[in-house]
């Protein structure tokens, strides 16, 4: 519906702009805007390649650049501009939204941006004409500076920033309890994810010169002092942790493995071949252990493989299974002592052709299910792992891949970690105060009304932690304004389209209710793949408890928060525990996002 009315705008602009006898500019603005509705749908659904957006960014700036000629000769002529003014502003706002979302969307920190995507304009439109039709609009840049860096999530690149959060203490959290072999940690897109990742494994690695040998002078037994590192955490909240950092930092070799893949995978042979990708990228970054001496010629015969930059996509089937156990277990050797495992977006390898049949879709999800769950076996190994620290979204899609050793830390439930991914009510207020953003016109009032915190509960107690999206946060700090800067993808959301859950959102939404509901057990389903299911649009969704799943799904990916304490309920006669949960929307902007993807994915 807004396409249809945007396209209106444009034509009664154009018809003003051109005479009656030239239509191309027309044509070309139609077919524009049919372009860009396909295209939010492919980014709702998470189908979108990055390429398709490019592209359109260039047509809508260029539709930008021809309408402000045409506002210039208005004005030298002394006629009324206005509707054209209104089309600029309508382009300029898709422009801003769609260069947004190729850094929400993409992850762009080791490629050269392209220029366009650097222009920042403040733009003052006005009508020589009329009193009323002056307007300022500003095309933003996503162009880093000193105060923020969003195409990277690395901790170095992040630390550099006026608007770094010190998180560091989360460190603390981590070694607290060491029996743990391991745990997941599940937020939303642009949580700090990725950044507290990057954070641990520098905290972590064993720095090395290019043989693999340690650069630090310090034996095992002396705290580290004097490596680059170091120099990174020197100032920061861990530092004031001794015993921490006389144990811990720079300690382990460690395995780092970014799964999140680089375009959507359709079937089980894209999984196969995304896990070389990831199991390459894991060696290059340990590239010493071609030429270990520690180990044999065949393990380092493996590493050279798994490192040259075109020989690992010959991997067959049973060297890819083993993969990051290989690399776990040289260099657990190499350095002698076991390896603190990194994997970051666990979650990544889920079926996203939206075109795949339900039987075809569920049979390729469950042997990819069968894959990753062998591909992540050593974890359980503790000879070579001393811990893992993960980080995903969707429980559901996770929940069945791992050793039963795992923890898995949801992102609506109250846990050690809980203020660690996003921003905490203090953090908020003390961003807003610092000396670079005290120019800023609108008050942490107003953000907080609009951003709402997330509720986190624990279940059975009245203990609550709150948390906002850092991403959206910090665009506000950047572009001064209040607007809707978050939202997520995937074929997930193409569930919309299912009259059941689109009435129940739509309910939500327009009338802000709450939601009761029990969600299931999700113990029970350790040994069965959940694929990530596709409602049909009439498909009645409360049999085999779809509801609940969806929910949780929501509830996992930020889009529904719970309004107040889940209660365990006891089923007798099955010996089960579920939970009740109070559900809602958690602010206006998941509530905007909401409304456009409801028609646009019906």
């Amino acid at each position: 519906m807004a396409s249809i009315k945007h396209f209106r705008g444009f034509a009664r602009s154009f018809r003003m702009t051109y005479n009656a006898t030239n239509e191309s500019a027309l044509i070309c603005l139609r077919e524009m805007n049919d372009n860009r509705k396909e295209i939010d749908i492919q980014i709702a659904e998470g189908t979108i390649t990055k390429l398709d957006m490019m592209h359109q960014l260039k047509i809508e700036m260029h539709i930008i650049d021809l309408l402000l000629k045409k506002i210039d000769d208005k004005i030298n002529e002394n006629k009324c501009s206005t509707l054209i003014n209104n089309a600029v502003k309508i382009v300029t706002e898709r422009v801003n939204d769609l260069r947004n979302t190729v850094y929400l969307f993409f992850n762009i920190e080791d490629e050269e941006e392209p220029e366009f995507l650097k222009i920042s304009n403040i733009l003052k439109i006005r009508c020589s004409y009329c009193y009323d039709c002056n307007a300022s609009i500003q095309i933003i840049s996503n162009e880093e500076n000193a105060s923020f860096n969003f195409s990277s999530s690395d901790f170095i690149k992040i630390l550099q920033t006026t608007g770094f959060i010190d998180k560091t203490s989360m460190i603390r959290k981590v070694f607290e309890n060491i029996i743990i072999q391991g745990r997941v940690i599940l937020a939303p897109r642009k949580y700090g994810k990725s950044t507290n990742l990057t954070m641990l494994k520098y905290f972590l690695e064993i720095q090395v010169d290019s043989l693999g040998n340690p650069i630090s002078k310090a034996d095992s037994e002396t705290p580290i002092t004097d490596t680059s590192n170091y120099e990174l955490f020197r100032n920061l909240k861990i530092s004031r942790e001794t015993k921490i950092m006389n144990q811990h930092f720079g300690k382990y070799p460690v395995l780092y493995a970014k799964l999140k893949t680089k375009d959507e995978i359709n079937s089980y042979s894209e999984a196969i071949d995304e896990a070389k990708e990831i199991i390459h990228k894991s060696f290059e970054l340990h590239s010493y252990l071609k030429k270990s001496t520690k180990l044999s010629n065949k393990q380092r015969a493996i590493s050279k493989f798994w490192c040259d930059g075109t020989r690992y996509k010959m991997a067959v089937f049973d060297d890819v299974i083993i993969g990051l156990r290989s690399l776990c277990k040289f260099l657990s050797k190499h350095f002698n002592k076991p390896c603190y495992v990194l994997i970051d977006d666990l979650d990544s390898f889920i079926v996203s052709d939206t075109d795949t049949t339900a039987d075809t879709l569920v049979e390729e999800y469950r042997c990819i299910f069968s894959f990753l769950k062998q591909f992540l076996l050593f974890l359980n190994n503790k000879k070579y792992v001393f811990q893992a620290f993960m980080t995903g979204k969707s429980s559901l899609a996770i929940h069945g891949i791992l050793p039963v050793c795992i923890e898995m830390k949801q992102f609506y439930s109250c846990h050690e970690f809980t203020d660690y991914f996003g921003l905490t009510n203090d953090e908020l207020e003390y961003l807003f105060r610092k000396p670079e953003f005290i120019n800023i016109q609108i008050t942490v009032k107003e953000v907080k009304a609009y951003y709402g915190a997330y509720n986190k509960f624990a279940v059975n107690e009245k203990r609550k932690n709150q948390i906002y999206c850092i991403w959206s946060i910090l665009n506000v700090l950047k572009h001064k304004r209040l607007d809707n800067y978050w939202r997520g993808f995937g074929t997930f959301f193409c569930n919309f389209s299912n009259k059941h859950i689109k009435a129940i959102m739509e309910d939500l939404v327009m009338t802000e209710k709450d939601l009761d509901i029990t969600l299931f057990n999700k113990p029970k389903l350790i040994a069965l793949p959940i694929p990530p299911l596709i409602f049909k649009t009439t498909e009645d969704i409360y049999s085999n408890k779809s509801l609940e799943y969806f929910c949780c799904n929501m509830l996992d990916l930020g889009y529904l928060t719970c309004n107040k304490a889940p209660l365990v309920i006891q089923v007798s006669t099955t010996d089960e525990t579920n939970f009740t949960a109070n559900l809602r929307i958690p602010n206006e902007e998941v509530r905007h996002d909401i409304k456009n993807k409801l028609p646009l994915l019906s």
